[in-house]
């Protein structure tokens, strides 16, 4: 498909060489335009209660426009980037009259044909589009303003687009709204397997996740991989990206809440740089340390399920003190390695306690193991959200020795 900067005739027109297709009776022209002429051709039909109510699109964030730009730019740390996918486009009825389609591979009565019958066809064309003709942006906008910030910069970079031709406004926001309510972002666990593989083969990008602090996330799944690959405890445990729960297996946690919830871990300055092995050694020893307290919550014949400890609230507390662990470890003199030095630091545990009522109302104390029994018939399930594993975890931390405590002057 040729693509070729904006043509300055006598009569001012944009030539747009392409795939002119027809879908069920709608014209749709694959293209790409400089970014000059898209900035020079787009317009964003943005809702405003006073001066355009019949707007449909939302505001552009700002952020995310210069995000963009930053991004088709490059810099010197980064190399520029694709935008293989096409911005979605219309030329409005009223408008289209005014342009110019020439056919090149295929003939107009075909055309005409599929569009009148609702039916289907393919050809090569050129379209020449009065530079005053707007194309309608409704998948794109924040792409679009982006290519505006840095347009001196890419000089003729081909931009895609797919552009119908002729499509109603009202039929515009169906698309925009189909577009922007059925597409789904990629799951955050998936998306940091990708950034992981991505900076392994990337020295830049892996310097600049460093440098904005993000490569604690590349980290976290490299010590999982670890973790999983030798823990008697996470091996069956820990769901990866794309698999699906069954109900037989031993799925508490997924990927993406485990190395969320390492971050305190990743960011303590011991291990910042520590490979992703040794910290994987530190956390299975911690988490043997406390099986050592707790052996019937990870008994080989029982199923994690049953208890909040392996899953989201459990994790996300314990790891939030294991920095105060390793530190007092430290502090003793012992390794970090060991897990019935962890034991030893963690063995107030079972004395944390709570509430739980039965049908009648009537309030019983639960602790020990059974603290962390899943639903109703635990305690630590109530312990919800940030805020509750903030709380959960303020409590552990109670029951352990003080780092400061233990230092040798």
């Amino acid at each position: 498909m040729e693509t070729k900067e904006p043509q300055r005739n006598g009569f001012g027109t944009t030539t747009l060489n392409g795939l002119l297709l027809v879908q069920r009776g709608q014209p749709i022209l694959l293209s790409a335009m400089p970014p000059k002429a898209v900035i020079q051709h787009h317009q964003i039909d943005q809702f405003d209660s006073l001066s355009n109510p019949d707007g449909y699109q939302r505001n552009p964030v700002t952020a995310r426009i210069r995000k963009a730009g930053e991004y088709y730019r490059g810099s010197e740390d980064r190399v520029p980037g694709l935008m293989p996918n096409p911005l979605l486009a219309n030329i409005r009825q009223d408008d289209l009259a005014n342009a110019d389609i020439n056919f090149r591979d295929g003939n107009r009565a075909d055309y005409e044909s599929a569009k009148a019958s609702g039916g289907n066809w393919l050809g090569v064309v050129t379209l020449d589009l009065p530079t005053d003709i707007p194309i309608w942006i409704y998948d794109g906008q924040h792409r679009v303003g982006g290519i505006g910030l840095v347009a001196g910069d890419l000089g003729a970079l081909p931009i895609p687009l797919s552009i119908t031709l002729g499509l109603p406004r009202e039929a515009e926001m169906r698309e925009f709204y189909e577009v922007n309510t059925n597409a789904k972002s990629v799951k955050t666990d998936l998306a940091w397997e990708l950034l992981r593989h991505m900076a392994v083969n990337n020295p830049q990008l892996a310097a600049l996740l460093e440098e904005t602090g993000r490569d604690w996330t590349v980290r976290g799944v490299e010590v999982v991989h670890e973790l999983l690959a030798a823990s008697e405890i996470w091996t069956e445990s820990i769901q990866s990206p794309n698999t699906r729960r069954k109900p037989n297996d031993r799925l508490t946690v997924t990927q993406a809440q485990f190395v969320k919830s390492l971050r305190p871990v990743l960011n303590m300055p011991l291990l910042q740089k520590a490979p992703a092995a040794t910290v994987a050694r530190v956390v299975d020893a911690y988490w043997a340390g406390i099986a050592q307290i707790f052996p019937s919550l990870f008994a080989p014949d029982g199923n994690p399920k049953d208890y909040v400890i392996q899953k989201g609230a459990g994790v996300t507390a314990f790891h939030r003190v294991l920095p105060f662990a390793i530190e007092t470890l430290r502090a003793r003199g012992q390794g970090l390695g060991i897990p019935e030095a962890y034991a030893e630091v963690m063995s107030r545990l079972p004395e944390l306690s709570g509430e739980i009522f039965d049908d009648d109302g009537t309030p019983s104390t639960i602790h020990g193991s059974e603290f962390w029994r899943s639903g109703s018939q635990g305690v630590a399930g109530q312990f919800s959200g940030e805020a509750g594993y903030k709380r959960l975890a303020s409590r552990i931390q109670a029951l352990m020795p003080k780092p400061s405590e233990e230092i040798t002057l």
